[in-house]
């Protein structure tokens, strides 16, 4: 058996593509739920055991902490692309750099991130017009929440990395053994102690930092070139930019739902304290149906760095339409559940008939349109697994962010409904997926990918 198999990676480059997809997938998506259950569980304890302003504070901050989130995932998806297509190629040593400087850059980034949170949090939330009720719980989490940032990158890199080379099963059983954590916790804190919102915040920061430790450890545990080594972190001057310019257009695209979201959210902040709340909450309900869209985005990322990295282009075109295929029947069918058991869903985490009518009514108006946003995921997967970052982050931006807040900016203010606001999501995964097709068919991606590819590799000699 080699190295790479009794490492637990996996190997991409030839076999059956949709098998392989799932393979790569379905760990991901449990990843995704977990990272999605802090959340998840954060509201129902609160639901259960505290009182409705602490929910709605927790729930006020959904959008920023997603944001973030988002961020974190996309830079340790980024810098993973360089290393993906190091591991295709099988040039070991350049790899090995790829990991080192990769950790480097989460730690960096990660105590800036935490810092400036701190500096941010309050004037952020001001400015969205949180309601009066919920700020100070808003505040309490979000602080708390910040304070994990330097967690969230150095876990997301590690895990990245090892997706990196095909192991994604082991990102999904550190975060799930995180998120037990969490809920413990949550019980002490909240249920126990009755912290409120403080208590929440505690219980994530703990599971985070937990998390983190778990995958460096498991990275330093591997048999194989992509093995991190504590004494090696450092920042790499040759692939430090590479890496960089990979990484951080692939934050911000990640992140663009997030920023879409916080403006998103300002407008809901508009209606009252009982829309914020179901606004927040059927997000994490929500949330399981773009896990695995993303999930299936994500696998196809790697995917394609392998067989980019190998040279192996007819094979990474049928990979992304094996995936349309399985996005389509995902899709639809999540869809269909959610619409159909939404408000049994929504009462488990609280008994408030007018909160509970409200998130119904909100997840009947975009659910059957989640098809488009999982287009987008495949078409961005792909090309960004080729090394191809900025321009579908300009796409993504331009179809999100710029779209929303054009359409909130003029069309709310002549009608001012909450459908109003809620169509600005299936009508921004139309434009952008019809972008992204006729960029995959008619741009010129595959050949920006190769002059970065031959730049890169380069450079790393």
């Amino acid at each position: 058996m080699s190295t790479r198999s009794r490492s637990g990676a996996l190997d991409v480059t030839e076999g059956v593509i949709w098998q392989q997809l799932l393979q790569l997938a379905w760990p991901i998506v449990l990843s995704s739920f977990f990272q999605q259950a802090y959340m998840l569980v954060n509201a129902f304890v609160v639901g259960q055991f505290s009182t409705k302003d602490v929910l709605g504070g927790i729930q006020a901050t959904s959008a920023i902490c997603d944001l973030t989130i988002s961020f974190c995932i996309g830079i340790g998806a980024g810098c993973a692309v360089i290393a993906g297509q190091f591991f295709g190629a099988h040039e070991d040593e350049k790899l090995s750099r790829a990991v080192h400087t990769g950790a480097a850059i989460a730690l960096i980034l990660g105590f800036v991130a935490a810092l400036g949170g701190q500096i941010v949090i309050r004037p952020v939330l001001t400015a969205m017009h949180t309601p009066a009720e919920l700020l100070d719980e808003a505040l309490v989490y979000g602080r708390w929440y910040f304070g994990t940032m330097v967690f969230w990158l150095f876990e997301n890199m590690c895990g990245g990395m090892l997706r990196a080379v095909g192991d994604s099963r082991t990102p999904s059983v550190v975060i799930g053994l995180a998120c037990l954590l969490n809920g413990i916790l949550d019980l002490v804190f909240v249920a126990g102690l009755d912290l409120g919102a403080m208590g929440v915040g505690m219980a994530t920061f703990l599971s985070v930092g937990f998390a983190a430790a778990a995958m460096s450890w498991r990275l330093m545990a591997v048999d194989g070139p992509w093995q991190l080594r504590l004494r090696d972190i450092r920042i790499d001057r040759e692939l430090v930019g590479d890496m960089l310019r990979c990484g951080i257009p692939m934050g911000f695209q990640w992140s663009a739902y997030g920023i879409s979201n916080v403006i998103v959210q300002s407008s809901m902040n508009s209606f009252g304290a009982d829309v914020v709340t179901a606004w927040g909450l059927q997000g994490r309900i929500t949330g399981i149906t773009w896990m695995v869209l993303e999930s299936v985005g994500t696998a196809l990322t790697t995917f394609s760095a392998q067989n980019f990295g190998a040279r192996n282009i007819d094979r990474m075109r049928r990979g992304i339409r094996e995936a349309m295929v399985i996005t389509f029947v995902a899709s639809l069918t999540m869809s269909a559940v959610l619409n159909a058991g939404i408000e049994g869903i929504a009462r488990f985490f609280i008994d408030d008939a007018g909160i509970i009518s409200v998130t119904a009514h909100m997840t009947r108006v975009i659910a059957f349109f989640y098809l488009f946003y999982g287009m987008t995921e495949n078409y961005s997967g792909m090309i960004r697994g080729a090394g191809e970052s900025l321009r579908p982050m300009v796409i993504t931006l331009t179809g999100t962010c710029v779209f929303r807040i054009v359409w909130l900016m003029v069309f709310l203010p002549l009608n001012h409904t909450l459908d109003m606001v809620l169509w600005s999501y299936p009508l921004s995964w139309a434009l952008t997926a019809l972008i992204y097709f006729f960029y995959y068919r008619f741009g010129h991606w595959l050949i920006h990918a190769e002059e970065h590819e031959a730049a890169l590799l380069g450079v790393a000699e």
